[in-house]
């Protein structure tokens, strides 16, 4: 014989709240480190636009400082400095690379403009799970106009 229609009613719906029983867990198991990894993915992406734009500022600033500069040592170590100075502990391995070009004739007394590259490896090993490298090479180039007014040397 069959129970009311109330009650068989209720008899369905706590049948198919057991069925369930769970499922909200499985859930949370996918779902929870598929959220650490988007975490990670951003915080990655963060450090990788920040290390972009510290390099970029470097390389700035170090083709500032050479061109206020009056002879070719003086250059260089204007533009090595400043860029050490920009980037700190940045690098991985010691100090960045800082390459100073006086294009378009390469020559220090008759150039009309300075260019630096700075070059810079940044430890990015918190990361490697969501598939960075470990050792992140980062390179910037700025160029900077000489004052045609300022003696640099003789031509």
């Amino acid at each position: 014989m069959l129970p009311p229609a109330g009650q068989r009613r209720r008899v369905r719906r706590v049948a198919s709240l057991s069925a369930q029983r769970g499922s909200m867990t499985v859930g949370m198991v996918i779902a929870a480190p598929a959220f650490l990894l988007l975490l990670l993915l951003v915080a990655g992406a963060g450090n990788w636009v920040s290390a972009t734009g510290q390099v970029g500022a470097a390389a700035r600033d170090a083709a500032r400082a050479a061109s206020l500069a009056r002879d070719l040592g003086d250059a260089n170590s204007s533009a090595v400095s400043a860029a050490d100075f920009d980037l700190g502990n940045l690098c991985t391995g010691g100090a960045p690379t800082v390459n100073v070009s006086f294009p378009p004739t390469e020559d220090f007394t008759t150039a009309t403009a300075v260019q630096v590259t700075v070059r810079c490896s940044v430890d990015l090993r918190v990361f490697s799970i969501v598939g960075l490298s470990t050792n992140t090479p980062f390179s910037s180039q700025a160029t900077a106009p000489l004052d045609p007014f300022v003696s640099r040397g003789t031509p």
